[in-house]
């Protein structure tokens, strides 16, 4: 009988550890990352241990395939990353919802949108750097997206 325990305490614990190691693995530490990982993904590693499991498989997928990158793509991949490390939670949710309402659009929305967007950074880059302004009143999103007016804002308030 006491061998019978024994065998089933052992199974369990083979089980236990077992699975273990799987949730280790989709669920990694910073410190469980390799070097090449570390590096690639540090502009997220302060917010590493705060990830969902699947945001870090997520992201392990990309550090995955940025050396197969053109260094333009690193490049752009790593000042993404570095944006989204400044961002709040709340504008991450904002972010995350304005990509799924963006994904529900018609294909050729979707491809008008984009080809506005290229127009507009080519339009950018060929522009001369112009002497900094005033800035501009900010205008709460909340009103423009509702298609409201503005309210008007004199300089001087």
């Amino acid at each position: 009988m006491a061998k019978a325990l024994l065998g089933i305490a052992f199974s369990l614990l083979l089980v236990t550890s077992a699975s273990l190691a799987e949730t280790n693995k989709n669920n990694p530490s910073w410190s469980q990352l390799t070097a090449e990982q570390q590096k690639i993904l540090a502009p997220i590693q302060g917010e590493w241990n705060k990830l969902e499991p699947m945001r870090k498989r997520k992201w392990l997928g990309i550090a995955q395939r940025y050396p197969k990158m053109k260094p333009e793509e690193q490049e752009r991949l790593q000042k993404r990353m570095r944006e989204w490390a400044t961002l709040t939670p709340e504008q991450r949710r904002a972010a995350r919802d304005k990509y799924r309402e963006f994904e529900l659009l018609p294909q050729d929305e979707r491809q008008a949108m984009r080809d506005k967007w290229d127009q507009y950074k080519q339009e950018r880059a060929t522009q001369e750097p112009s002497k900094p302004q005033e800035a501009a009143p900010v205008t709460p999103v909340s009103r423009t997206i509702a298609g409201e007016k503005p309210p008007a804002v004199s300089p001087n308030q």
